[in-house]
């Protein structure tokens, strides 16, 4: 597929937002000083000159280089190669790292509720993708992600998904919402840190409910030429699955460089006891590079690239294998601490992101998992179907930022502009030529916002954050589709232009009670339109609901969602002891769900399929618990509860392009669960490590409990799931600069499966017992 006019298309959009930006972001402003707070909630005034430095990890490593402070500067990109005090008291985390987070990055975790998330846990807990690092910590709470391989995980917060949730750091979004995901393209050693925001509380990411903040490992500066390098190897016996990384990094006073290698391949995996093998075999590679350079005394640039390439990755439970996968995504960072037009700060950040790749159906253990596929899809002896996919697509943009640091915090404004663009074809090649594509057209959609945010502290106890943005996003799709017999506005009843003009505004409080008690309350209204997949799907076979195996139809007549959520929680935090509890509660209007096609129980495989469709209104609402307590210099104690229960209050009204009365031929169901929603869960464990400042060893036992769900989506067919707890024990060790890990994830082999795992054919279940080992070396 040529995508030559989408690059025309993206550059022209570029220069026209850079003009609008520019305009956005030239107001005068002067340099003031600003209250430096503690992590205690203690105000002291600070100068401008230091005021700058907390603001930006670039400018520290600046500061540290002229005044040479330490040899290597307090850039978190050092924590990436160094064995340091940091980096290992996080390899297991705690329940709440908020205070940890460099001064750069916790002004944008101030909403109620966020989580900070460190990479070292990736290596602590032998983690994958960027989805599977934010399941596996226990300061993410309110987090389920869908595994759908080993490398391979779709993140759901408080109930909401793709669309709803937002991962920012380069807007990565899906290239197809069942085969990728936001964040699967990227490993879980190759950031910093990320921010979980679990509500409309953030105005400079795009519209969104949820957001995901990737912090990429930054290039690192040092007083005089250095260069450092790291070897690291992990094997899981449960599937084989050996992972390998070589990174190396260095620079100067002036500039600094990371660039990192890493390989997976892995055999299928085995389900726990009495159970069989999966088939999840893959092999992955990426390259991650950064450069910075300082272009001046107040002037950086730090260019990111990533590099994925995948291949023979098999998927249980969904129609597809993939055959090829390639991500190139790029990112450039132009930071300027003194702009001619007297802001304090101007950040200009540009991406580029493409996914394109292809699968089919092929593989005989597609054929032994789903064996339903053979006769369903389209064949010459009606008993050997076969079906491939292509699929391309693009994300792009800009955020141009102003910040001004005021006497009591901070405000800052901005302009910026998302273009997606999308296309996949589900191609039957023994159906006639005039009718075997079942695809998402063509489609492009278009997002230019301006937004405001402004962080104050108003008193030594009372902080306060308040923004809002507005948006205008301007969709279409290509009409004539190859393998389509006619034309899509023609099926669909609809023009396929769509435009939506998009809201958010938020206000969310926190007060000091007492030295280590913390409140906090927080209100947000945000919109958000339909994705391309939700608009344009033609029947694609793209697996959404429990079941797995059915097709989508996309509606572009669907309403955008709105919603209105509230937060309040308390937290404490003293020198032995972390405790918090949130309740939330989000009311959506014109909720984007789901209608199934055909009354339930009538027929199978790809007879059935669901259309998207509003719902009048949904609520989703939960709680989230934590608590941590250090019995002793070395033993730890910790637990984590999550619950969020989603509610259709308009069941019964019937979708637009549903040809019964009522949704999903049921009469009389005005209430239902909302579907895909996991069960309470609950984390508890000890943690044994050594007290020094630099531990040189430590053990985790985690058990983790699930409870059955039985407030399930019957009108969709799903179906309630059980409920299990799995067993898990982690160790590390430091001998010098060598790190060894190792664990034994589920080792009571417990043969489960969770509630969003798809049920197609022989259904998916996870990993039984698994032995893993690891090292790295650092020099």
């Amino acid at each position: 597929m040529d995508a030559s006019p989408d690059f025309i298309r993206f550059f022209v959009n570029v220069r026209v937002g850079i003009a609008v930006g520019m305009i956005g972001c030239a107001m005068l402003t002067t340099t003031v000083p600003i209250a430096a707070q503690d992590h205690d909630g203690h105000v002291e005034e600070t100068s401008p000159e230091d005021s700058l430095m907390l603001q930006d990890p670039i400018r520290r490593s600046e500061a540290g280089s002229r005044r040479h402070d330490e040899t290597t500067t307090p850039n978190q990109a050092s924590d990436q190669g160094l064995l340091s005090d940091r980096r290992l008291n996080r390899l297991f985390g705690e329940v709440d790292q908020l205070d940890q987070l460099p001064d750069v990055r916790r002004p944008l975790a101030k909403s109620p509720a966020a989580n900070a998330v460190f990479s070292a846990e990736a290596v602590g807990r032998r983690t994958a993708d960027v989805g599977s690092l934010l399941k596996q910590s226990k300061a993410a709470q309110g987090v389920a992600i869908q595994h759908r391989t080993p490398i391979t995980s779709d993140t759901r917060v408080r109930g909401q998904r793709v669309g709803q949730i937002l991962a920012s750091g380069s807007y990565w979004a899906p290239a197809r919402m069942d085969l990728d995901t936001m964040m699967s393209k990227i490993d879980s050693r190759l950031i910093d840190d990320l921010i979980l925001i679990k509500g409309p509380y953030a105005a400079r990411y795009g519209p969104s409910f949820r957001v995901v903040d990737l912090e990429f490992v930054q290039s690192p500066r040092y007083d005089r030429a250095e260069i450092h390098g790291s070897s690291s190897a992990t094997y899981s016996s449960n599937s084989d699955h050996w992972y390998g990384r070589q990174s190396g990094w260095g620079g100067n006073q002036d500039y600094g460089f990371y660039v990192s290698y890493g390989h997976q391949t892995a055999n299928d995996y085995e389900t726990g006891k009495d159970g069989f093998f999966m088939p999840s075999s893959f092999k992955s590679r990426d390259v991650f590079v950064a450069f910075g350079v300082d272009l001046s005394d107040h002037e950086t640039l730090e260019i990111n690239y990533l590099r994925l390439d995948q291949t023979d990755v098999e998927i249980p439970g969904l129609v597809y294998d993939i055959n090829f996968l390639v991500t190139d995504g790029y990112e450039f960072t132009y930071t300027n601490i003194a702009p001619t037009f007297l802001a304090d700060e101007f950040r200009a950040e540009v991406w580029y992101n493409r996914t394109r790749f292809e699968g089919d159906t092929s593989r005989p253990g597609k054929k032994k998992q789903i064996p339903s596929l053979l006769v369903e899809l389209e064949s010459t002896s009606g008993s050997d179907g076969f079906a491939r996919t292509d699929v391309d697509a693009l994300s792009g943009g800009y955020r141009f930022e102003n910040t001004v640091f005021t006497q009591n915090g901070q405000y800052a404004f901005g302009t910026d502009l998302i273009i997606l663009n999308q296309e996949l074809n589900d191609i039957e090649p023994f159906a006639p030529p005039d009718d075997n594509n079942f695809p998402i057209p063509r489609s492009h959609s278009v997002d230019v916002g301006v937004y405001v945010e402004d962080v104050e502290q108003l008193t030594d106890r009372w902080s306060m954050t308040t923004g809002g943005r507005i948006d205008g996003v301007f969709a279409d799709a290509q009409n004539h589709v190859p393998g389509v017999p006619i034309l899509l506005s023609d099926l669909k009843e609809a023009e396929l232009e769509q435009a939506f003009f998009l809201g958010m505004v938020y206000l969310t409080s926190d007060y000091r009670i007492t030295p280590d008690w913390h409140c906090n309350l927080g209100m947000g209204f945000a919109s958000r339109a339909p994705t391309l997949t939700e608009l344009y799907a033609e029947s694609s076979f793209i697996g959404s609901l429990q079941r797995g195996v059915t097709f989508l139809l996309g509606d572009p007549k669907l309403k955008q969602e709105k919603l209105y959520q509230l937060d309040a929680g308390v937290r404490y935090t003293d020198g032995q002891h972390r405790f918090g509890v949130q309740g939330h509660c989000a009311w959506i209007e014109d909720f984007i769900t789901y209608d199934l096609l055909d009354p339930p129980g009538t027929s199978d495989g790809f007879q059935q399929g669901a259309v998207f469709t509003n719902t009048d209104l949904a609520v989703l609402s939960g709680v989230e618990l934590y608590g941590q307590r250090d019995v002793s210099d070395y033993i730890t104690l910790f637990g984590t509860l999550s619950y969020i229960e989603g509610t259709d209050l308009t069941r019964n009204s019937p979708s637009r392009l549903s040809p019964y009365l009522d949704r999903s031929a049921i009469r009389g169901v005005e209430e239902e669960p909302l579907p895909g929603i996991n069960p309470l869960e609950s984390r508890v464990g000890i943690v044994l490590e050594d007290p020094n400042p630099q531990p040189g060893w430590g053990i985790e036992l985690l058990a983790r409990i699930v409870d059955n769900q039985d407030r399930v989506a019957k009108t969709l067919e799903e179906l309630p799931t059980p409920g299990f707890t799995t067993y898990d024990v982690r160790a590390y060790w430091l001998i010098d600069q060598w790190l060894f890990t190792s664990g034994i994830e589920n080792f009571t082999d417990k043969f489960y499966q969770e509630h969003i795992d798809y049920r197609s054919g022989r259904g998916v279940y996870r990993p039984g017992i698994s032995f893993y080992f690891g090292t790295e070396v650092q020099y």
